[in-house]
């Protein structure tokens, strides 16, 4: 998120200020934004107080979409599975303030011992991201309406849309492209066959959001799950790999030969998946930017270049 778009902690409402700090229970030491700031707009603080450290999001919009993803993921976090990594819930707030307008904020209480991956992608930093995950594709995913199977709500069409508009905005992309809509449109249509499953997945992973155990026998922690979803065990790791590629780390395909997939993944379905994440990001590229968040286009252009380098290497041509 740009600077200008985060207040700092004395940047709140001192209404609001006031209130977090009460359900904080102590004195607030200090508050900090973290080095990423997260996929919301709003702010993100880690506030230090006398009785220990909490992680803060708060949002305060009259745009409802922003706010109905930190509800959600406020209503979801409770239904995670223990084994899943993810923070506790302390508290949250979602209510109109007087002349403040519509705030939700929520606090989780801060793991120890975590630490951010290190983007200069030392191999175990990348062995141990594989390895979180993985360990989220093994968890079964809860029975619950919350969590939808990924292949009824991830939009698949987006080659198929790309191929009937020819939008102008294609000629900032690879040229590798111009004459192979309408193929990547048929690979892309078996998809929701290929991504079904019954693994939990976060859907919404990005390198910033895993934070990795600083000491030994300690667990990871990944936040932001603003939906989880049911879908094949692969997906998470699939969409992570094309994020590490974009912040500079290494080639996708190779990490596939060191650590492998997990058991019964088919090659064909995992290159469907690229393909229409590909798609989507390319698609999502050339949409207005959403001024609560102008640079996200941005990101997705540099993630559809990763994704549709990734096909060219799978297809081979």
């Amino acid at each position: 998120m740009s600077p200008a778009l985060r207040p700092g902690w004395r940047d709140l409402p001192p209404p609001l200020r006031d209130r977090i700090t009460h359900l904080l229970g102590a004195r607030v030491i200090a508050a900090k934004h973290p080095e990423e700031s997260g996929i919301l707009p709003g702010a993100q603080f880690h506030v230090q107080t006398t009785k220990g450290d909490t992680f803060v999001k708060v949002l305060g919009t009259e745009k409802p979409e922003p706010l109905n993803f930190l509800r959600q993921e406020i209503a979801l976090s409770p239904l995670l599975p223990d084994a899943a990594p993810h923070p506790e819930l302390m508290w949250s707030i979602d209510e109109v303030l007087p002349t403040l307008g519509t705030w939700v904020v929520v606090g989780y209480s801060m793991r120890p011992n975590v630490r951010p991956i290190d983007l200069s992608w030392p191999e175990e930093d990348v062995e141990s991201l594989i390895r979180v995950i993985r360990s989220i594709g093994e968890i079964e995913a809860p029975d619950d309406p919350m969590f939808l199977p990924e292949e009824k709500v991830f939009p698949t069409n987006s080659w198929e849309i790309l191929a009937d508009t020819r939008p102008a905005g294609l000629v900032n992309h690879s040229p590798w492209l111009a004459h192979r809509l309408d193929g990547l449109a048929e690979i892309a249509s078996h998809a929701p066959d290929a991504i079904a499953g019954k693994s939990l997945q976060h859907g919404a992973l990005r390198v910033q959001n895993v934070m990795l155990p600083a000491a030994p026998d300690e667990k990871p922690l990944v936040s932001d799950w603003i939906r989880g979803s049911v879908a094949a065990p692969y997906l998470d790791l699939i969409s992570m790999l094309v994020h590490v590629r974009t912040s500079d780390g290494p080639p996708p395909e190779a990490t596939l030969r060191r650590y492998g997939l997990p058991p019964g993944t088919e090659a064909d379905a995992v290159t469907c998946w690229i393909a229409a994440l590909a798609g989507y990001y390319l698609k999502s590229s050339m949409d207005p930017p959403p001024p609560e968040m102008p640079e996200l286009r941005s990101y997705q252009h540099r993630l559809a270049r990763t994704a549709v380098s990734w096909l060219q290497t799978r297809l081979g041509f």
